[in-house]
C-alpha cells in the first residue's frame, strides 16, 4: 500500500512539472512572438504597398534636419529659393517612381469617376486633349498602347490628391519634396536629384528627343518611369520627366517665415507648388531647389506627381 502511494506520489509530482514546463515555454513563445511583432511594427524600410492593387514601391525615407532652399555660393538661385533655413522632418515613405498613366487608370475605375473625370466639380484628368495618354473606351478608363509605364500626365492638383486619398496617402509636401530628391539623410548635395550631370538622371528638353518617348512636342516627351539613373535613396525621375505636384500653397516669400518643424506651407496662397522640372525644361528648371507654382484646376502635358505614406 505504501508502495502505490509514493509511486502516486511521484506520478503527480511528474505531472505537475510536466504542466508547468509547457505553461513557461508557451509563455517564453509568446514574449517571442510579442517581441518580434513589436519588432516588425517598428521596423523602417523599404516596401511594396497593394492594398489598393497598384504596386506601389514605396520608398523609407528616415527623417532628419536640413537647410532647405538655395546656396547662392553653388547655384544662381532664383528669388523664390532663398532664404536658405533649417528644416527638421519626421520619417516618411515616398513612392519610387511617379505615379504611372496605369496606376491613375486604377484608381479612376475602382472610384467610379464618370468619362468627363470629374467629381464635385474638380476636373481630376483631362482626357479630351491630344496630349493625354488615357482614353475612356467601353465604359473604362485606359493608357494608351504602350504607354502604360509612363508618368501620368494633364492630373490636375485635385486629381493628384484624390488618388492618393484613395490609396491611403497624400501628396509631399515641399520641404518633404526637396528633402527626398536632394538625398535625404544620405545627400551627396548633387545639383540635381542624384548627379551633377542631369543627363543621368533625368529627361529633360535635350535629351528626351529619342526612340520611346512619347512625342508630345516635336519629338520631344515623358519616358517610361525609372530609366535613369536613381538618386541616393533609391528614387527615381525627382528630377525631370514630369513636375510634380506638392501638397503646399505657393507663396514666394514663405521662405523667410516657414515653421521649422515639419512645415506644410503658407496656409493662404491661389496656386500650388510643382517640383523637379520635367521633360521640356532646361537644366535650371531642372535644379532641385526649383519652384514653380500654377493653379489648382490646371491640367497640363509636363504636370504629374508621386504618392506619399505617413511612417507606419
Amino acid at each position: 500500500m505504501r508502495n502505490i502511494k509514493l509511486i502516486l506520489f511521484f506520478i503527480l509530482v511528474f505531472q505537475t512539472v510536466f504542466i508547468f514546463s509547457q505553461r513557461l515555454a508557451n509563455f517564453g513563445a509568446g514574449v517571442q512572438t510579442s517581441v518580434f511583432t513589436i519588432f516588425q511594427a517598428n521596423s523602417f524600410e523599404d516596401f511594396v504597398d497593394d492594398s489598393c492593387g497598384i504596386d506601389m514601391d514605396l520608398v523609407a525615407v528616415e527623417g532628419g534636419a536640413f537647410m532647405m532652399g538655395c546656396n547662392q555660393s553653388q547655384e544662381e538661385c532664383g528669388p523664390d529659393e532663398t532664404p536658405l533655413h533649417e528644416v527638421s522632418l519626421d520619417d516618411f515613405y515616398i513612392s519610387r517612381y511617379e505615379v504611372t498613366n496605369w496606376q491613375f487608370c486604377v484608381f479612376l475605375n475602382k472610384s467610379g469617376i464618370g468619362q468627363n473625370a470629374t467629381q464635385n466639380g474638380k476636373q481630376f484628368i483631362s482626357i479630351d486633349e491630344k496630349l493625354s495618354q488615357i482614353t475612356y473606351v467601353d465604359g473604362k478608363f485606359v493608357p494608351e498602347p504602350g504607354l502604360e509605364n509612363y508618368p501620368v500626365v494633364e492630373v490636375s492638383w485635385f486629381g493628384a490628391v484624390a488618388f492618393c486619398k484613395w490609396a491611403g496617402g497624400r501628396l509631399p509636401t515641399e520641404a518633404e519634396w526637396e528633402y527626398a530628391a536632394r538625398g535625404g539623410s544620405e545627400s551627396e548635395d548633387y545639383i540635381y536629384s542624384g548627379s551633377n550631370n542631369l543627363d543621368d538622371v533625368a529627361w529633360h528638353y535635350e535629351n528626351s528627343k529619342v526612340e520611346g518617348s512619347s512625342n508630345f512636342y516635336e519629338g520631344h516627351g515623358t519616358h517610361p518611369v525609372g530609366q535613369k539613373k536613381a538618386n541616393e535613396l533609391g528614387i527615381y525621375d525627382m528630377t525631370g520627366n514630369v513636375y510634380e505636384w506638392c501638397s503646399d500653397k505657393y507663396n514666394r516669400d514663405y521662405y523667410g517665415f516657414s515653421d521649422k518643424e515639419n512645415p506644410q506651407g503658407p496656409s493662404h496662397g491661389n496656386s500650388r507648388v510643382l517640383r523637379g522640372g520635367s521633360w521640356g525644361d532646361q537644366s535650371k528648371a531642372c535644379r532641385t531647389r526649383y519652384r514653380v507654382s500654377v493653379g489648382e484646376y490646371t491640367n497640363y502635358f509636363m504636370y504629374g506627381f508621386r504618392f506619399v505614406k505617413d511612417r507606419r
